[in-house]
């Protein structure tokens, strides 16, 4: 039986420096902890940068509230998620020039889509109530307007 210091081969390792390709195991450690410190510190300084990013508070309303952005009023009067497709409907007035779908987009599943169509959505108006068509959510859609440098979101039911 060989000792918590002998080799299996029956030789000494007392005195010897274990090295793995050159490099000391004491080397080895004073690296981690380096490269820990350094991790530290970057986690450190992403956390301060987030804590005092006051540019991205997203502008999150309720189903029902209207977001106004200039002379354009938005709402989102209702969300429903059937299998075949989500139906958005909104109200938008103040448009001009503008179609009622531009700007519309739906997060689910993943991912952003655009809007697939509408009955009902005028190609041109200023002031409209229609129903925008989405692909068919899984979950809680989130619905989003993006106008005049500005971002809006609403939490489907």
């Amino acid at each position: 039986m060989t000792s918590w210091c002998q080799a299996p081969n029956g030789r000494q390792l007392g005195g010897q420096r274990r090295t793995l390709n050159g490099v000391s195991t004491r080397k080895l450690i004073i690296a981690s902890l380096v490269c820990g410190l350094l991790i530290l510190v970057a986690g450190t300084a992403k956390l301060l940068q987030t804590a005092n990013d006051t540019d991205s508070t997203p502008n999150l309303l309720k189903i029902g509230t209207a977001a106004v952005v200039g002379d354009i009023t938005v709402r989102v009067n209702d969300v429903q998620v059937t299998p075949r497709r989500t139906l958005v409907n909104v109200t938008v007035s103040g448009l001009r020039g503008t179609t009622p779908l531009e700007g519309w987009s739906m997060l689910a599943n993943g991912e952003i889509t655009e809007p697939v169509g509408s009955a009902d959505c005028p190609t041109a108006a200023e002031d409209v109530t229609c129903t925008i068509e989405f692909v068919p959510a899984v979950g809680t859609p989130t619905i989003v307007w993006v106008g005049n440098g500005e971002k809006w979101q609403w939490l489907g039911s």
